[in-house]
């Protein structure tokens, strides 16, 4: 059985859990992955979660290359940012239906939720 979570009142489906139990991976959509953590012993910024326990997470976006514009302006005025070259998209490691993710901190849960629910373009 599928062990799951509900991040903001979407369920989502636990990926991965650290050893420490520390964060979890969690799939909310096909582009939308979070790493949530109940520590915050890495100290990211603080957007918490009620519903999850998360104190904190990171939000990974799936995208193929030319939607990329139109993601960084929606994080962008969404109050979340890139650190480093988090914004450049990579490779896929959280996201596994979309070849290609960008890494966002300090969105809130609010935030991700319309995220999924608008699916951008």
């Amino acid at each position: 059985m599928m062990n799951t979570i509900n991040f903001a009142g979407i369920e989502g489906k636990v990926l991965q859990v650290s050893p420490h139990g520390n964060y979890q991976v969690v799939e909310l959509s096909d582009r939308i992955t979070i790493v949530g953590t109940y520590s915050n012993k890495f100290h990211w910024p603080e957007s918490t979660d009620e519903s999850s326990g998360f104190t904190s997470f990171i939000t990974y976006i799936g995208l193929k290359q030319q939607e990329f514009p139109r993601f960084r302006d929606w994080v962008i005025v969404n109050n979340g940012y890139f650190e480093g070259d988090d914004g450049t998209p990579r490779q896929s490691k959280r996201v596994r239906r979309f070849p290609l993710e960008i890494k966002v901190r300090g969105l809130l849960a609010e935030s991700v939720v319309e995220l999924i629910h608008g699916e951008i373009g």
